[in-house]
């Protein structure tokens, strides 16, 4: 070799020692392969990125830094380019993914560039790790689907309380309605009584009978109604449940025929009486029933079980509310007792009534609530009530 030859060897060798240090200073990682797609540089940045050392990389084929689909897509992917030059990535650079040395799936913006050295083809491919980038973007999305949520449900949250306070507008209304509605009732009564003691004729007393049974009928509704709409501090009691079912069903006597909605009672001649408070479990009845007469707009039959049972082995009793109407799907049947959640049409239900049924059933008198449901076939709610407190 002359001193030419061996002058042009060294600098060669200082020129790819010097290209090799500006190539490993780079952020971005920096990837060269030949025509056959194997690897003929790795810069450190590379290293980093992908996990492998130059030295295990150089000399493999690239494709071995693709996850599938395009690990197997890429040999003819290349040879399809060397053969006809129509490029998805070469020239254009665009969002990737990568696979790196222990498996995991990355996204990386890749730029792949071409170019010719001694007669022989090669690729470049500039590599940028976006995971972090990436990441953050998705907890901006992430954040940004959480504070829609909460604005929605804060929204949700604003209408329903403001049903709420209408509701009890309404409720305060009617009590006052049925305070009215006592006077001329007990005048009616009154008067009925002194036409009864009189000696009548036999049709004009039956017709005076029937007025006085409709009358009593009234008269007992509004002291239902006055009952459950009066306030007061909590009050457990000795409850006998078949009365207080009857008592339920009597004030909404008028939405079930309205309804076409029949109702089949089965009430253990034996029932227990418990122990609970009357008022609140007045209002759970009445929830229950307002609801299955709701999902039974059409008409159907709402059949009415209690008996005795166990819970917490401990003596119960056990009611339940088994409905013909249109069911719940089962994608929403584990929220139907969440606050401010309703299956019903926007300003027809407050979404806090089941809510309240399992406050009142679980927390306060230490029971159990269910709901088994499926569209088409109606619903079941089971309330189970213990007879006594726990620490009776």
């Amino acid at each position: 070799m002359n001193l030419d030859a061996a002058k042009g060897k060294r600098e060669r060798a200082d020129a790819q020692d010097r290209l090799a240090s500006i190539l490993n200073t780079v952020v971005d990682g920096i990837v060269t392969i030949n025509a056959s797609g194997l690897v003929e540089s790795f810069n450190s940045s590379a290293e980093r990125i992908f996990g492998y050392a130059a030295a295990e990389a150089i000399g493999k084929n690239v494709k071995m830094l693709m996850p599938q689909p395009y690990e197997a897509e890429h040999d003819s992917y290349l040879r399809n380019y060397l053969s006809t030059g129509r490029a998805k990535v070469i020239g254009i650079g665009r969002e990737v993914v990568g696979k790196r040395k222990d498996g995991t799936v990355f996204p990386m913006d890749l730029a792949v560039s071409q170019f010719q050295f001694e007669g022989q083809q090669y690729f470049t491919g500039i590599v940028r790790d976006i995971s972090e980038q990436t990441g953050a973007q998705e907890a901006v999305r992430q954040t940004r689907v959480e504070l829609e949520r909460a604005h929605a449900e804060l929204k949700a949250a604003t209408q329903q309380l403001w049903q709420s306070a209408k509701l009890a507008s309404v409720g305060e209304l009617a009590a006052s309605i049925a305070h009215e509605l006592n006077n001329p009732l007990a005048t009616v009564t009154l008067k009925l009584d002194s036409l009864l003691s009189r000696d009548l004729d036999a049709a004009v007393r039956h017709s005076l009978i029937i007025v006085q049974q409709e009358t009593d009928r009234m008269a007992n509704l509004v002291g239902n109604l006055l009952q459950f709409t009066r306030l007061g501090p909590e009050q457990q009691s000795s409850v006998d449940l078949a009365e207080e079912l009857a008592k339920s069903l009597e004030l909404v006597h008028h939405l079930f025929r309205k309804h076409q909605i029949e109702v089949r009672i089965h009430i253990d001649r034996a029932l227990p009486v418990i122990f609970a408070d009357r008022q609140k479990l007045r209002q759970v009845f009445l929830n229950l029933l307002s609801n299955a007469c709701d999902a039974m707009a059409s008409g159907g039959t709402l059949t009415l079980h209690a008996e005795e049972s166990t819970v917490d082995e401990r003596a119960a009793v056990a009611i339940s509310f088994a409905d013909t109407g249109v069911g719940i799907p089962p994608e929403l049947l584990p929220k139907v007792m969440d606050p401010f959640f309703t299956t019903k049409d926007e300003g027809k239900g407050t979404g806090l009534g089941l809510a309240i049924c399992r406050r009142i059933v679980v927390q306060e008198h230490a029971g159990r609530l269910t709901v088994d449901s499926a569209p088409g076939t109606g619903t079941i709610v089971r309330i189970v009530l213990p007879t006594r407190r726990s620490y009776d």
